[in-house]
C-alpha cells in the first residue's frame, strides 16, 4: 500500500502520518502493509510534497505521484473564515476534493475522506451515519458537497465524520483547543468562555486509529468517530484548569455564545455505534486523555 496524505502537516494529518509510519515500521500491529507514505503540504516543507491543491498545478503534482490510497484530511475548518470567503472555502473543500476523488477513481485507488459533524443542524442528536444532513453554515455545506462528490466518483470510498479536535502530533500551537485554553487560563485579563454550545472534543490520535482501522477492514461508506464526553468550551477550560493546577478566576462564563460570522450547531453529537460494532475501541474520556498528555503538553509550554 502506497499512501498519500493531504494536509499532512496539520493537526489531524500529523497524527495520521505518524501512525502510518508506525504501521510501516512494524511498531504498531496492523493487517495493512504500507510500503510508502507521501505527505502533502501546501507549502515547501522538508519531507513533504509541496502541492497547493486549490490550484491546477497542485492537483497535477498529486496526479503525478505514485499512490494507491489517499487520505484526504486537508480542508478549511474555520466556519467563520468559510463564511467570509465562500469562494476560497469552496475551492479547497469542494473543488479540490472533486479533483482528488476523480484521480482516485481513475487509478482505482482507495479514498478516505475526512468530513465533519457540522453537516448536521445540531437540533436532533445523536446523529447516525444514515441521518439526513442539514448544515447551518457554509463550512458544513461545503463538507456535505465534498462528501457527495467522493461517494459519487469513488467506489468503496470511506467518509469519516469527526467533531472538534485536539492533539499534539503537530505541536501544541496547532491545537487551538489545548493551546487556546491554556493561554486563556494564563491571561491576566478576563477571558469569556461560552457554556451553551455542546462539544465532544476528540483526540486526533483516536481519529488516526479509526482511519487505519477502517482501511484494514477494507470498509466503505460513511462512519463517525467522536469523543463521547458531552461538554462545552467553559467546561473544557475547567477540566484543563484542574488537571494543570490553574485558576479559573479570570474565566468569565457566558450562558449564551457570542454572535459569530457563522452559526454553530447547538449539539451535533455523532453516534459511533457503527464503528464500535466492528471492534473499534471506545475513546478514552476527555479528562483521562488530557492527563495522559499532561507531560507532553508541559514540555511544549
Amino acid at each position: 500500500m502506497k499512501i498519500l496524505v493531504t494536509g499532512a502537516s496539520g493537526l489531524l494529518g500529523s497524527d495520521i502520518s505518524f501512525l502510518a509510519k508506525q504501521i510501516m515500521s512494524g511498531e504498531k500491529k496492523s493487517g495493512l502493509r504500507i510500503s510508502q507514505i507521501l505527505r502533502v503540504s501546501s507549502r515547501e516543507n522538508i519531507g513533504f510534497i509541496a502541492a497547493d491543491i486549490t490550484t491546477d498545478d497542485g492537483i497535477r503534482t498529486i496526479c503525478g505521484a505514485e499512490w494507491d490510497t489517499i487520505i484526504h484530511s486537508a480542508a478549511w475548518r474555520s466556519p467563520d473564515q468559510c463564511e467570509k470567503d465562500s469562494i476560497g472555502a469552496r475551492r479547497l473543500n469542494v473543488w479540490a476534493t472533486e479533483q482528488l476523488a476523480a484521480e482516485a477513481a481513475r487509478r482505482n485507488a482507495k479514498m478516505l475522506h475526512i468530513s465533519t459533524d457540522y453537516v448536521f443542524s445540531g437540533t436532533n442528536p445523536p446523529y447516525r451515519e444514515n441521518d439526513n444532513p442539514s448544515p447551518v453554515n457554509y463550512y458544513g455545506e461545503t463538507k456535505l458537497m465534498a462528501e457527495q462528490a467522493v461517494q459519487k466518483l469513488c467506489k468503496n470510498a470511506v467518509v469519516l465524520r469527526i467533531p472538534l479536535l485536539y492533539g499534539m502530533a503537530a505541536g501544541l500551537n496547532k491545537s487551538d483547543l489545548l493551546c487556546g485554553t491554556l493561554k486563556a487560563l494564563d491571561s491576566v485579563k478576563p477571558w469569556p468562555m461560552e457554556d451553551s454550545i455542546v462539544r465532544y472534543p476528540t483526540y486526533t490520535g483516536d481519529v488516526a486509529s479509526a482511519v487505519f482501522f477502517l482501511l484494514d477492514k477494507n470498509a466503505s461508506g460513511i462512519f463517525h468517530c467522536s469523543g463521547q464526553c458531552k461538554t462545552s468550551r467553559y467546561k473544557i477550560t475547567a477540566i484543563i484548569a484542574e488537571i494543570f493546577g490553574k485558576s479559573m478566576n479570570n474565566i468569565v462564563r457566558l450562558e449564551k455564545a457570542p454572535e459569530t460570522e457563522a452559526r454553530r450547531p447547538h449539539d451535533s453529537h455523532l453516534d459511533m455505534e457503527k464503528i464500535l460494532s466492528m471492534g473499534f475501541p471506545l475513546p478514552l474520556p476527555f479528562a483521562e486523555r488530557i492527563k495522559s498528555l499532561k507531560g507532553e503538553i508541559e514540555k511544549s509550554l
